[in-house]
Protein backbone atom coordinates (compact mmCIF):
# COMPACT_ATOMS: atom_id res chain seq x y z
CA UNK A 1 0.00 0.00 0.00
CA UNK A 2 1.30 3.46 -0.94
CA UNK A 3 2.44 5.41 2.13
CA UNK A 4 2.36 9.18 1.81
CA UNK A 5 5.39 10.90 3.33
CA UNK A 6 5.75 14.54 4.36
CA UNK A 7 9.18 15.93 3.52
CA UNK A 8 8.81 19.11 5.55
CA UNK A 9 7.85 19.68 9.18
CA UNK A 10 4.63 21.50 10.05
CA UNK A 11 5.49 25.17 9.51
CA UNK A 12 3.43 28.26 10.34
CA UNK A 13 4.24 30.29 7.24
CA UNK A 14 3.39 27.29 5.04
CA UNK A 15 0.07 26.92 6.83
CA UNK A 16 -0.66 30.64 6.50
CA UNK A 17 -0.20 30.48 2.73
CA UNK A 18 -2.29 27.30 2.57
CA UNK A 19 -5.20 29.12 4.21
CA UNK A 20 -4.70 31.96 1.72
CA UNK A 21 -4.90 29.40 -1.09
CA UNK A 22 -8.03 27.95 0.52
CA UNK A 23 -9.72 31.34 0.28
CA UNK A 24 -9.48 31.12 -3.52
CA UNK A 25 -10.22 27.37 -3.54
CA UNK A 26 -13.75 28.26 -2.47
CA UNK A 27 -14.41 29.65 -5.97
CA UNK A 28 -13.77 26.15 -7.35
CA UNK A 29 -15.16 23.95 -4.58
CA UNK A 30 -18.57 25.65 -4.32
CA UNK A 31 -19.56 25.54 -8.03
CA UNK A 32 -18.02 22.06 -8.31
CA UNK A 33 -20.52 20.78 -5.73
CA UNK A 34 -23.48 22.87 -6.85
CA UNK A 35 -23.26 21.99 -10.54
CA UNK A 36 -23.03 18.33 -9.53
CA UNK A 37 -25.85 18.23 -6.98
CA UNK A 38 -28.15 21.09 -8.03
CA UNK A 39 -28.24 20.06 -11.66
CA UNK A 40 -29.64 22.43 -14.32
CA UNK A 41 -31.13 24.74 -11.68
CA UNK A 42 -27.61 26.03 -10.94
CA UNK A 43 -25.43 27.79 -13.48
CA UNK A 44 -21.75 28.71 -13.23
CA UNK A 45 -19.72 30.92 -15.51
CA UNK A 46 -16.18 32.24 -15.61
CA UNK A 47 -13.95 34.29 -17.87
CA UNK A 48 -10.45 32.82 -17.97
CA UNK A 49 -7.74 34.86 -19.70
CA UNK A 50 -10.18 36.05 -22.34
CA UNK A 51 -12.01 32.72 -22.76
CA UNK A 52 -15.55 32.26 -21.47
CA UNK A 53 -16.77 29.08 -19.78
CA UNK A 54 -20.33 28.31 -18.72
CA UNK A 55 -22.06 25.30 -17.23
CA UNK A 56 -25.71 24.81 -16.33
CA UNK A 57 -25.52 21.76 -14.14
CA UNK A 58 -23.17 19.26 -15.76
CA UNK A 59 -21.85 20.16 -19.19
CA UNK A 60 -18.55 20.04 -21.06
CA UNK A 61 -17.26 23.24 -19.41
CA UNK A 62 -17.76 21.63 -15.99
CA UNK A 63 -14.58 19.69 -16.75
CA UNK A 64 -12.64 22.93 -16.24
CA UNK A 65 -13.75 22.95 -12.60
CA UNK A 66 -12.61 19.33 -12.28
CA UNK A 67 -9.18 20.24 -13.68
CA UNK A 68 -8.90 23.19 -11.27
CA UNK A 69 -9.94 20.94 -8.37
CA UNK A 70 -7.23 18.39 -9.21
CA UNK A 71 -4.61 21.14 -9.49
CA UNK A 72 -5.64 22.53 -6.11
CA UNK A 73 -5.34 19.05 -4.60
CA UNK A 74 -1.81 18.73 -5.95
CA UNK A 75 -1.00 22.22 -4.69
CA UNK A 76 -2.21 21.50 -1.15
CA UNK A 77 -0.28 18.22 -1.16
CA UNK A 78 2.88 19.81 -2.55
CA UNK A 79 3.38 22.03 0.50
CA UNK A 80 4.51 19.01 2.49
CA UNK A 81 3.94 15.73 0.67
CA UNK A 82 5.84 16.05 -2.63
CA UNK A 83 9.57 15.40 -2.54
CA UNK A 84 10.40 17.30 -5.74
CA UNK A 85 10.22 20.86 -4.45
CA UNK A 86 10.38 22.36 -7.94
CA UNK A 87 6.90 20.91 -8.52
CA UNK A 88 5.77 22.82 -5.42
CA UNK A 89 7.23 26.09 -6.71
CA UNK A 90 5.65 25.64 -10.15
CA UNK A 91 2.24 24.96 -8.60
CA UNK A 92 2.57 28.10 -6.47
CA UNK A 93 3.22 30.06 -9.67
CA UNK A 94 0.20 28.46 -11.32
CA UNK A 95 -1.97 29.34 -8.33
CA UNK A 96 -0.97 33.02 -8.40
CA UNK A 97 -1.70 33.26 -12.13
CA UNK A 98 -4.97 31.36 -11.71
CA UNK A 99 -6.24 33.27 -8.68
CA UNK A 100 -4.93 36.76 -9.40
CA UNK A 101 -3.33 36.95 -12.84
CA UNK A 102 -6.59 36.00 -14.52
CA UNK A 103 -8.63 38.63 -12.64
CA UNK A 104 -5.98 41.33 -13.13
CA UNK A 105 -5.95 40.51 -16.84
CA UNK A 106 -9.73 40.95 -16.98
CA UNK A 107 -9.62 44.22 -15.00
CA UNK A 108 -6.92 45.66 -17.27
CA UNK A 109 -8.82 44.58 -20.37
CA UNK A 110 -12.42 45.33 -19.38
CA UNK A 111 -12.31 47.53 -16.29
CA UNK A 112 -13.55 46.68 -12.80
CA UNK A 113 -15.97 43.79 -12.33
CA UNK A 114 -18.22 42.52 -9.56
CA UNK A 115 -18.35 39.12 -7.89
CA UNK A 116 -21.99 38.05 -7.41
CA UNK A 117 -23.08 35.38 -4.94
CA UNK A 118 -26.85 35.25 -5.32
CA UNK A 119 -27.63 32.68 -2.62
CA UNK A 120 -26.06 34.75 0.17
CA UNK A 121 -26.70 38.06 -1.66
CA UNK A 122 -22.99 38.93 -1.82
CA UNK A 123 -21.74 41.51 -4.34
CA UNK A 124 -18.10 42.63 -4.17
CA UNK A 125 -15.90 44.90 -6.32
CA UNK A 126 -13.04 42.71 -7.52
CA UNK A 127 -10.33 45.32 -8.02
CA UNK A 128 -10.71 46.61 -4.46
CA UNK A 129 -9.69 43.24 -3.04
CA UNK A 130 -7.73 41.53 -5.82
CA UNK A 131 -4.92 44.07 -6.21
CA UNK A 132 -3.83 44.19 -2.53
CA UNK A 133 -4.39 40.44 -2.14
CA UNK A 134 -2.28 39.65 -5.20
CA UNK A 135 0.62 41.67 -3.76
CA UNK A 136 0.29 39.98 -0.37
CA UNK A 137 0.10 36.55 -2.03
CA UNK A 138 3.26 37.23 -4.04
CA UNK A 139 5.13 38.28 -0.90
CA UNK A 140 4.00 35.13 0.92
CA UNK A 141 5.06 32.93 -2.00
CA UNK A 142 8.56 34.43 -1.99
CA UNK A 143 8.85 33.99 1.79
CA UNK A 144 7.61 30.40 1.64
CA UNK A 145 10.02 29.43 -1.15
CA UNK A 146 12.94 31.01 0.71
CA UNK A 147 11.93 29.17 3.88
CA UNK A 148 11.46 25.89 2.02
CA UNK A 149 14.92 26.02 0.45
CA UNK A 150 16.51 26.33 3.90
CA UNK A 151 14.53 23.55 5.58
CA UNK A 152 15.99 20.06 6.08
CA UNK A 153 14.24 17.10 4.53
CA UNK A 154 12.30 14.94 6.97
CA UNK A 155 10.07 11.89 6.63
CA UNK A 156 6.73 12.09 8.44
CA UNK A 157 4.15 9.46 7.41
CA UNK A 158 0.52 10.29 6.69
CA UNK A 159 -1.18 9.67 10.02
CA UNK A 160 -4.53 8.71 11.47
CA UNK A 161 -5.21 12.35 12.28
CA UNK A 162 -4.98 13.19 8.57
CA UNK A 163 -7.57 10.52 7.75
CA UNK A 164 -9.80 11.66 10.61
CA UNK A 165 -9.72 15.30 9.49
CA UNK A 166 -10.57 14.26 5.93
CA UNK A 167 -13.54 12.18 7.12
CA UNK A 168 -14.89 14.96 9.37
CA UNK A 169 -14.45 17.65 6.74
CA UNK A 170 -15.76 15.75 3.72
CA UNK A 171 -18.38 13.65 5.51
CA UNK A 172 -21.11 16.33 5.18
CA UNK A 173 -20.97 16.08 1.36
CA UNK A 174 -23.82 13.55 1.52
CA UNK A 175 -25.91 16.07 3.48
CA UNK A 176 -25.00 18.83 1.02
CA UNK A 177 -26.05 16.64 -1.90
CA UNK A 178 -29.49 16.26 -0.30
CA UNK A 179 -29.78 19.98 0.53
CA UNK A 180 -28.78 21.15 -2.95
CA UNK A 181 -30.81 18.53 -4.82
CA UNK A 182 -34.09 18.91 -2.89
CA UNK A 183 -34.16 22.53 -1.72
CA UNK A 184 -35.46 25.61 -3.48
CA UNK A 185 -32.84 27.62 -5.43
CA UNK A 186 -31.44 30.36 -3.14
CA UNK A 187 -33.65 29.10 -0.30
CA UNK A 188 -32.69 28.12 3.24
CA UNK A 189 -31.47 24.65 2.29
CA UNK A 190 -29.23 26.13 -0.41
CA UNK A 191 -27.84 28.66 2.06
CA UNK A 192 -27.01 25.95 4.59
CA UNK A 193 -25.28 23.89 1.90
CA UNK A 194 -23.30 26.92 0.73
CA UNK A 195 -22.17 27.81 4.26
CA UNK A 196 -20.99 24.22 4.81
CA UNK A 197 -19.10 24.34 1.49
CA UNK A 198 -17.39 27.62 2.46
CA UNK A 199 -16.29 26.12 5.78
CA UNK A 200 -15.03 23.00 4.00
CA UNK A 201 -13.03 24.97 1.46
CA UNK A 202 -11.37 27.16 4.07
CA UNK A 203 -10.47 24.25 6.36
CA UNK A 204 -9.37 21.98 3.50
CA UNK A 205 -5.64 22.63 4.16
CA UNK A 206 -5.73 21.05 7.63
CA UNK A 207 -6.14 17.63 6.00
CA UNK A 208 -2.61 18.03 4.66
CA UNK A 209 -0.89 19.31 7.80
CA UNK A 210 1.73 16.73 8.86
CA UNK A 211 1.56 15.54 12.43
CA UNK A 212 3.72 17.42 14.89
CA UNK A 213 6.10 14.99 16.56
CA UNK A 214 8.99 15.79 18.90
CA UNK A 215 10.68 12.63 17.66
CA UNK A 216 10.81 13.86 14.07
CA UNK A 217 14.39 14.10 12.88
CA UNK A 218 15.86 15.58 9.76
CA UNK A 219 16.96 13.07 7.17
CA UNK A 220 20.77 12.96 6.90
CA UNK A 221 22.14 14.63 3.79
Amino acid sequence: MLQLISYRTNTRIFNALMFFVAFTFMLVWLPLLRCLFDGPSYSWGQSYFGMSFFSKGLSADYLLLVVFFVLYLFLFASFYWIKNRMVFYILLGWWWLHAFGNVLYDIIRNGDAMFHGDTLDVHISLSAIVIPMSILALILIVLVIRKDRKMPEVQIPWGRSNNLKAIILLGPIAIQAFLFATGEPHGLTDQIGVIIAIIQSYLFPIIFFPERSPATEAKPA
